[in-house]
């Protein structure tokens, strides 16, 4: 019988390669051409493009399915991609998770999360995986380690409260947290000065993010990092997939009459975006007039803050992703620009109707 389609499912960790080679075949049956173990290394991609290259129908396509687990998917990802023969998917753990569950399989092992991984290859219309620029990946890293030195402060001046508050604190003790504190704030202004480096070699990103900027609440380090883990919007091509890519998208549970949940964001995003963001929605709440309007609307309406700083953090990513890939400057009075054009139309129509 016909192979229409053929996937290769791999299941990473940091020191192997777990792989199922599957074909579906014309009548949607699908068959285990062969599984390995390879090494999670240059020569184990090697050996597993050669062991693939024997098994493979030549004149078909060869796809090849991976989760994004942690960093260790990259190099292989690299690997293939940088190849024309291969199209390579990497898809989000949450999602392989609910398609194995549609599978009923009931054990878990890496064996079978590849043969997983090759079946929904086969089933699922997947995104190819383009590879972020080196230029962003680059920002994305420096972002990222500042983030973690921001949190490593945080602890350790926690560490020092604590102990000053403790009964008869040690001065020993309390000079190793302040010169820790004082070395990690050295290192978080370094990172911050690599940060400026980078964009001042590229003009065009400099003037993109200069005019981010000009919006209330939005900083440079919050408008590059966002930037960066969004690979500068390349990929995005609406609002809704850029408020999906960070979590912000709403999730409901409803069923009948009987079950009425709370909305709630999904969170099944990037969680550095919302790390970043929620400082930012703070500063814009409290100095920009229409949005602290808005803050203020949805605290009396729910009595929650964090839900209403939650709004603002939506509204704020997609400020950014609007100024970005626009190249303007932030309008204060965008909003009432746009409500008054609303307004317009709507008596339009409603003059049209009566006539």
């Amino acid at each position: 019988m016909e192979t229409i389609k053929q996937n290769l499912g791999v299941d990473v960790d940091s020191k192997e390669l777990k792989v199922s080679l599957n074909f579906m075949m014309a009548d949607l049956s699908i068959k285990t051409k062969g599984s390995r173990t390879f090494k999670n290394t240059l020569k184990g991609f090697q050996s597993l493009q050669e062991w693939v290259e024997k098994k493979r129908i030549k004149d078909l396509p060869l796809s090849i399915t991976m989760e994004a687990t942690g960093v260790y998917y990259e190099n292989l990802a690299y690997f293939f991609e940088e190849q024309e023969s291969y199209l390579v998917h990497v898809v989000l753990p949450n999602a392989s998770n609910a398609y194995f569950k549609s599978l009923k399989l009931k054990s878990k092992t890496d064996k079978i999360d590849a043969w997983g991984l090759a079946h929904m290859g086969l089933e699922r219309k997947l995104g190819t995986w383009t590879p972020v620029s080196q230029q962003m990946r680059d920002l994305k890293k420096v972002v990222r380690e500042r983030l973690r030195l921001i949190k490593e402060k945080n602890m350790v001046t926690n560490q020092l409260h604590a102990e000053l508050a403790s009964f008869k604190p040690s001065s020993i003790v309390c000079k190793r947290y302040e010169k820790r504190i004082t070395f990690l704030e050295k290192q978080m202004l370094a990172t911050e000065k690599d940060l400026h480096k980078f964009v001042e070699k590229d003009p065009d990103l400099k003037e993109k993010l200069d005019n981010v900027c000009t919006a209330c609440g939005i900083g440079f380090i919050t408008a590059v990092g966002v930037v960066a883990e969004y690979n500068g919007f390349i990929l995005f091509k609406n609002r809704n997939q850029v408020v999906s890519y960070a979590g912000y998208d709403v999730r409901q549970k409803e069923s009948g009459t009987s079950i009425k949940g709370q909305d709630r964001i999904s969170k099944q995003g990037n969680s550095y975006v919302r790390q970043m963001m929620y400082m930012a929605a703070m500063a814009a709440a409290r100095h920009d007039p229409h949005h602290r309007a808005y803050y203020l609307r949805i605290v009396a309406k729910t009595n929650i803050k964090m839900k209403a700083n939650v709004a603002i953090q939506r509204k704020l990513v997609l400020l950014i992703y609007a100024l970005f890939t626009k190249n303007e400057k932030y309008d204060p009075l965008h909003f009432l620009k746009v409500r008054n054009r609303l307004k317009a139309k709507s008596t339009k129509k409603t003059e049209l109707v009566e006539t």
